[in-house]
């Protein structure tokens, strides 16, 4: 609990400092563009590989992974179903409905996540959180994606789709789930530099959401109560049932760290890329990038309160 606390101190800090350089226009959006491409194109991927291959071959944390995965679209599945009920009942614009299914059901299994689990878990949380990762991926663009493009402007194929998981990331952790089976070790020499550009994610990452942060009207964003529906449902209720159940019914067969891990995986703020989407799509991206503000500035409190719980109820 300690490491989360004095890792979210630290995330809090490095987006402040970000978030001030670019609200007095030392940072902007060159830099913004910049960093993303690096995040998702060098800095991530290295340290998802570098920190799966490193791992000592053992069948129970493939069996995990496995069920990591089968758990997380259960788990994006209820929030869909949840979301979508409450947008059939609500007065949304249609431009933000699909926008608001998207923001309670897909989280920032990413830019948050992988910094996050490498500080409290090492090595392991982000083996783990590779599998929730992908799952949410899938589900974002074969299903989020589409929904937010509500005047069907741009219909992907499933070909579409399917490049969109082709990735960098996504190629890093079956490099890395390969190397990780094979137990093929990486030289030292190679290794080292590798690791420690991968290590930048953390940093990177944290200046990337603080830059986008400080883009947002944050007198408007924290008027709207949707976000607050969105908090509440996919950052606080459902992580909190789903840790209720993983450490008090079955567990699946999982581990303390991997029920942390797919609990916490749960309980993420949106994706700073439904934003992106919804602005090609012509959705309501402004409400987007409110709810990716509110939601990630939120979790820095709501985060090690589900942790805390995950220790209580264990």
């Amino acid at each position: 609990m300690n490491a989360m606390i004095d890792s979210v101190i630290m995330f809090a800090i490095i987006i402040a400092v970000s978030f001030a350089a670019t609200k007095v226009g030392w940072l902007g959006v060159t830099v913004r563009d910049g960093l993303s491409r690096l995040i998702i194109k060098v800095a991530a991927p290295l340290m998802i590989f570098t920190s799966i291959s490193r791992l000592e071959y053992k069948p129970s944390l493939l069996a995990e992974a496995g069920m990591i995965a089968v758990l997380a679209f259960g788990m994006i599945f209820v929030l869909l179903r949840i979301a979508r009920f409450y947008v059939r009942r609500s007065s949304m614009k249609p431009e933000t409905k699909g926008v608001q299914v998207a923001v309670m059901s897909f989280g920032n299994v990413a830019f948050i996540a992988y910094p996050l689990f490498a500080a409290v878990f090492g090595a392991v949380g982000v083996f783990y959180a590779a599998f929730y990762h992908i799952v949410n991926d899938v589900c974002f663009w074969f299903i989020g994606a589409p929904g937010i493009d509500y005047k069907n402007a741009q219909k992907l194929s499933k070909k579409a789709q399917l490049l969109h998981l082709v990735n960098p990331m996504t190629v890093s952790i079956f490099l890395g789930v390969l190397f990780f089976l094979l137990q093929i070790k990486i030289p030292e020499t190679l290794y080292k530099p590798l690791s420690g550009l991968g290590q930048t994610t953390v940093y990177l990452s944290l200046v990337f959401v603080g830059v986008v942060m400080a883009e947002v009207d944050i007198r408007e964003t924290f008027k709207k109560l949707s976000i607050y529906t969105a908090v509440l449902v996919k950052m606080l209720v459902m992580p909190a049932l789903a840790a209720l159940v993983l450490t008090k019914v079955f567990s699946f067969w999982l581990t303390y760290t991997a029920v942390c891990v797919v609990v916490l995986q749960m309980a993420m703020p949106c994706m700073t890329i439904i934003a992106i989407v919804a602005n090609e799509v012509e959705g309501d991206y402004k409400y987007a990038a409110a709810a990716v503000f509110a939601m990630t500035v939120i979790s820095l409190v709501t985060m090690p309160l589900i942790l805390k719980l995950i220790e209580v109820l264990s």
